[in-house]
């Protein structure tokens, strides 16, 4: 029978390990990180001055919802992130598309209309032409 070690004081789900020496933080990632075999014994604290005590049926009950939460989570986490990168994917094509179609437009001078011509001004400050034509 193997042993899992949560410290509600010390312990942390993020670094954990579920060993004495890195134990986890709550019962409920405790049970969501290990095997669902019923061979494991659960040993959690509140602090370190006391030892581990084996955790309650009804604290089992708990985690084990909690395990469930923590599991829905992340397949939420997972699916939005699988759709926000399909989106993103998609919008990538999107523009990849819009530049190709923008490199076949061509600028074409209208030769039915007169030539410009360059036209400079004298004064320094910004001047508004309008142009009649």
């Amino acid at each position: 029978m193997s042993s899992v070690y949560v410290d509600e004081a010390a312990g942390s789900d993020e670094t954990g390990k579920g060993t004495q020496e890195l134990p986890f933080k709550s019962l409920a990632f405790a049970v969501y990180s290990s095997d669902a075999s019923d061979n494991i014994k659960y040993l959690i604290r509140k602090d370190a001055t006391v030892d581990y005590d084996e955790a309650t049926q009804s604290a089992l009950k708990k985690a084990k919802k909690g395990a469930d939460g923590i599991e829905k989570k992340k397949k939420k986490a997972e699916e939005l992130a699988a759709r926000e990168d399909g989106e993103r994917k998609a919008e990538r094509e999107r523009k990849e598309k819009l530049l190709e179609e923008s490199k076949k437009i061509v600028l074409e001078e209208d030769s039915t209309l007169p030539k410009t011509t360059k036209v400079q001004s004298q004064r320094h400050t910004p001047v508004e032409l309008q142009l009649f034509g």
